[in-house]
């Protein structure tokens, strides 16, 4: 790590908290593999930096997660000289000044394979097949899911009640037809969410009010289809 953008750019990167705290809401935790990674180096202003636990001097070591890498924030933060405060009561923690209302803010999550049930095992990464996730006018999807060589794209979202907010991009192509293509949303129920015509080829942007949804099943009409970064907010 270098001092592009000063001490602020250093903690810019994909950060883990590492607060004493008591944890509360236990319902905004979600559950996922990581693995703790001790090949990780990491470089701090050109001398080597190992991240420890303030007070007991306990080694905090990265996390891998999906193909990213996560350090704590407070160890990384406060060695680049900046403060460091933790809110219990708003779950909010600080980097320099306290300051700031987010009460507001939606925090969203990739509605990646632990969120979601697709028996053709179709989600993507644009890391690795970036050619499955491009649109024919050469828009790449960062990951979302794909048709598997059928003529749509069918999902199934599990927000469990938990979710305030879905959103995704939906792009519709299909080779056999230049007809207007359809995207449909439902639930559990088999309530209609949200039902739409799209055009041939086009990516529709589209947030979801889902907060009374348990289940929330996908289709997205088309042989080309893609399902573009499906996100689940909280």
């Amino acid at each position: 790590m270098g001092k592009p953008g000063g001490r602020r750019g250093l903690v810019t990167g994909a950060l883990f908290f590492s607060l004493t705290m008591n944890v509360v809401g236990a319902g905004n935790l979600t559950e996922v593999k990581a693995y703790l990674n001790t090949g990780i180096k990491v470089m701090l202003y050109g001398k080597r930096f190992e991240p420890v636990e303030p007070g007991s001097g306990t080694k905090l070591v990265p996390i891998t997660y999906r193909g990213s890498t996560y350090l704590p924030m407070r160890a990384v933060a406060e060695a680049a000289g900046m403060k460091v405060t933790w809110d219990a009561n708003t779950q909010t923690a600080y980097l320099g000044e306290a300051e700031g209302d987010i009460a507001a803010e939606i925090n969203y999550i990739k509605a990646s394979p632990e969120f979601t049930y697709n028996g053709d095992k179709t989600y993507r990464l644009a890391s690795r097949t970036p050619d499955e996730l491009k649109t024919a006018a050469g828009t790449v999807f960062d990951f979302g899911y794909v048709t598997g060589g059928y003529r749509s794209v069918n999902l199934q979202v599990n927000a469990n009640f938990e979710c305030d907010k879905f959103k995704a991009k939906f792009y519709a192509a299909d080779s056999l037809s230049d007809e207007d293509l359809t995207i449909k949303i439902t639930d559990e129920n088999q309530v209609v969410v949200k039902e739409q015509k799209v055009k041939d080829g086009s990516v529709t942007e589209l947030e979801l009010g889902v907060k009374d949804a348990k289940t929330l099943y996908v289709y997205v009409q088309g042989d080309q289809s893609i399902l573009g970064e499906p996100m689940l907010g909280k």
